[in-house]
């Protein structure tokens, strides 16, 4: 069991939105200038150069671009919840949205044009249930698959993955990703313990210990159904480790809070930020069958919480917790305190920053970056960048993003193919840290911003420039006065992304192309040597290689 330097994590938790480390150039822009999201909870960067926005309370799903901020309406889901006006709204509503890797892979004729999407649908009052400031809400959540129509931009034939999952007006996680295991991809899914033990649903079980319940748990799904006859177990693979009455469940690791981050890195390593109780929002590497000590751990294997009560339990002794449940530790918290009974009522002052997603930044694009985990903050008002190891299993540094201080309650993000662009999905309603310490309305609401890094992009020594000399394409002239022409692969994933560097690094050109034929206008460079990468549309660079310009 580790011991961490509480001293080193209270002057973080204290200092950290005062303080940057890494003082990276950003620029903001506001996407949807005209209009408000009614609030954006997913933000996913399409094959198609757009964002992929649910709207948890409008209970709409729309591509917007992020140029000129139109707005296109995918499906409105309002007809397929039983409520409109609850007393309690659960918490999300609309939540969670992922494209299925053939949306990227085979772009722009994908084989399986599947979007798979969360949602609360049913609100219920049975058993006697009030839904009020002492009652529990009583919600039902489902996971449903839509085929996506390129040529009507509308999703529809809906294929119902699972709808028996418990929903609340806390705590309901609702985060979608896909990725692979041994070599397969499924669907995973966070859904948290519903607030069980606290406020309203101080009398609510907490089932996050329980493997036969799917509440604050990881969730893994198959991305098609199986040859299984059952309905039900035919969305479940039959490897999942934990079963239900003699049948597979889809439970893939349980003992969390309210895992509102989860994310794929390229090795296949799965990370989840997660929401704790007053200290330790923890960051965690998500492993098959792993119990992650909730409600009898909260962040480090520490004691920090012996003698204390988490979810109206008594934790007893925190540390011979970690034994018994044969805990996973989280690789870093936001952040620890010693004592979490000596901190005051008021919930904006403990030292969590309320983690509300997860991205991975795997790019060799803006110096020093590569093999980070990007997490957006609701209360805190900023977005943190941990710098992983090399081998992706421990956090080696923190800093913020400062030019997003305070500009919004940030929900989610996504990162642009380039790897220049974060755009960030900030909440209609609610408060965050301002620079001085102290709390109010951020000075966007309902709104997606745009943060472009205007620094200098790693030099062409950097590994960024490994030529990649892929003998499916074809560049000529080269020397190039006027153009050059670009040959690749028949039906290679589409669209394809192209950019043109300087040798300093500075990018000076970058487009796409949906054809395996097209040209790059190089009349208006000057004279000298230049660097043209190509990404094809899963975003993978597949092409490197020098230009001259003369």
């Amino acid at each position: 069991m580790s011991m961490k330097n509480y001293t080193f994590s209270l002057i973080i938790s204290l200092l950290l939105s005062s303080l940057s480390y890494g003082q990276e150039s950003f620029t903001m822009r506001v996407i949807n200038t005209d209009y408000n999201l009614n609030s954006g909870w997913e933000i996913t960067h399409g094959p198609d150069d757009s964002l992929w926005i649910t709207e948890n309370k409008a209970y709409t799903v729309s591509r917007i671009d992020p140029v000129t901020g139109t707005k296109t309406l995918l499906i409105d889901l309002n007809s397929e919840k039983n409520f409109s006006n609850p007393p309690k709204w659960p918490q999300g509503g609309l939540m969670g949205l992922v494209l299925h890797p053939s949306m990227y892979s085979e772009w722009p004729s994908p084989s399986k044009p599947y979007v798979y999407i969360a949602y609360v649908y049913q609100y219920s009052t049975s058993g006697g249930n009030a839904c009020n400031n002492t009652q529990p809400c009583t919600f039902k959540t489902r996971i449903v698959r839509y085929t996506y129509n390129r040529a009507t931009q509308s999703l529809s034939n809906p294929s119902i993955i699972i709808q028996s999952l418990n929903g609340s007006n806390d705590h309901n996680a609702g985060r979608l990703a896909i990725g692979k295991v041994d070599g397969v991809n499924y669907l995973f899914y966070s859904i948290g313990d519903m607030g069980a033990g606290q406020f309203n649903n101080i009398n609510r079980t907490n089932n996050a210990q329980n493997t036969s319940a799917a509440e604050g748990k990881i969730l893994r799904f198959n991305l098609e159904p199986d040859t299984d006859t059952d309905q039900w177990d035919k969305w479940i693979p039959n490897d999942n480790p934990f079963t239900t009455s003699g049948k597979t469940n889809p439970v893939w690791s349980y003992g969390h809070r309210n895992p509102q981050g989860i994310v794929f890195s390229q090795d296949g390593t799965l990370y989840s930020s997660e929401q704790q109780d007053k200290t330790d929002d923890e960051i965690n590497i998500i492993e098959a069958g792993g119990n992650y000590g909730w409600p009898k751990v909260s962040g480090y294997c520490d004691g920090n919480y012996t003698n204390l009560k988490l979810a109206n339990q008594n934790v007893g002794d925190e540390e011979e917790n970690c034994t018994t449940l044969n805990a996973i530790e989280p690789i870093y918290t936001l952040f620890t305190h010693s004592n979490p009974e000596q901190l005051s009522g008021n919930y904006l002052t403990w030292p969590t920053v309320a983690a509300s997603g997860i991205d991975i930044y795997e790019k060799n694009v803006i110096p020093g970056w590569n093999k980070s985990l990007l997490v957006p903050s609701l209360k805190a008002g900023l977005i943190y960048r941990l710098k992983l190891s090399e081998d992706g299993r421990s956090v080696i540094d923190i800093s913020t993003i400062p030019v997003t201080e305070y500009q919004g309650r940030f929900r989610d993000l996504a990162i642009s193919p380039d790897g220049l662009k974060l755009y960030a999905a900030a909440d209609y309603e609610g408060t965050a840290k301002r620079p001085d310490g102290t709390y109010g309305t951020p000075l966007n609401r309902g709104k997606i911003l745009e943060f472009t890094f205007t620094g200098t992009p790693m030099a062409i020594s950097d590994d960024r420039y490994t030529y990649n000399r892929n003998t499916d394409f074809q560049l000529f002239p080269n020397p190039a006065t006027t153009k050059i022409q670009v040959r690749s692969k028949k039906n290679t994933n589409k669209p394809l992304y192209y950019y043109l560097y300087e040798v300093s690094g500075k990018q000076v050109m970058q487009g796409k192309s949906f054809t395996d034929y097209f040209d790059i206008n190089v009349s208006h460079l000057s004279r000298g040597m230049y660097i043209l990468k190509i990404y094809n549309g899963y975003n993978r660079n597949i092409y490197t290689e020098k230009v001259s310009v003369q």
